[in-house]
């Protein structure tokens, strides 16, 4: 992140983070136990999205939390999640808030929504999907819109000689879709990377546990803090300790 604040609002804690780690390991015990070895093996327990607002709008903690419900809500019921699957997902949904300056090119005030893949001891694979992202985008949108009264037709560029016009929504959606594609890119290199740290570990690979330790190490680096209080990067930081 561009600016390293405490958080200004909060869904959850280290204590949802912990449950997260631990559905995600019972899923895994429980695919050994019924010996069943197809498709990958599961890197990373949780999806992590960034919902980020234009420089200049600064909502309020309630109008942060209604906004964060409502994009929990589309979420589960995109993933036609119902019952206690439905309870399961929201306590295994965690949000962190962050208020950047509002000056400079680094963005404004954002929220990190971090869902676990584990629900009811089965994988979320729609969850990983681009539709999902694309729903929880456009769902983002229609909740700022309800919510802060900020509407896209509101925005207009601050900044000039970007070739076609663009209203400001347009551009700051289209930079956050660039910095989420990266973001993307890493975290799709580093879960490859643990997989073969691990592989490395099974076979007790020193030379191949230490190779792989520092490529994660550089990756993890180059995601600038985006991955703070998730559960892989709770992971890495075990990884990176040994």
């Amino acid at each position: 992140m561009a600016v390293r604040n405490a958080p200004k609002y909060a869904v959850g804690n280290e204590a949802t983070s912990k449950r997260v780690i631990v559905a995600g390991e019972q899923y895994k015990l429980n695919k050994m136990l019924s010996n069943n070895r197809r498709g990958r093996q599961v890197s990373s327990f949780a999806m992590e999205f960034c919902l980020s607002l234009p420089q200049g709008y600064r909502p309020t903690k309630e109008q942060w939390r209604s906004i964060t419900r409502d994009c929990c809500k589309a979420l589960a019921n995109h993933l036609k999640l119902t019952g206690s699957d439905r309870k399961e997902f929201y306590s295994l949904v965690r949000g962190v808030c962050h208020q950047q300056k509002q000056t400079g090119t680094k963005g404004g005030d954002h929220l990190h929504l971090i869902c676990s893949k584990i629900v009811g001891n089965r994988m979320l694979r729609d969850l990983q999907r681009k539709g999902a992202t694309a729903l929880l985008k456009q769902a983002f949108t229609t909740a700022v819109s309800t919510h802060v009264s900020i509407s896209i037709d509101d925005y207009k560029p601050h900044q000039l000689n970007r070739g076609k016009r663009l209203e400001k929504w347009q551009y700051e959606s289209r930079k956050m879709e660039e910095r989420q594609k990266e973001n993307e890119k890493l975290v799709s290199k580093l879960e490859k990377q643990i997989e073969r740290w691990e592989l490395a570990l099974e076979n007790s690979d020193i030379k191949q546990l230490r190779r792989q330790r520092n490529r994660i190490k550089k990756t993890f680096s180059e995601l600038d803090g985006e991955l703070e209080n998730t559960a892989l990067s709770t992971r890495i930081n075990s990884i990176l300790k040994q």
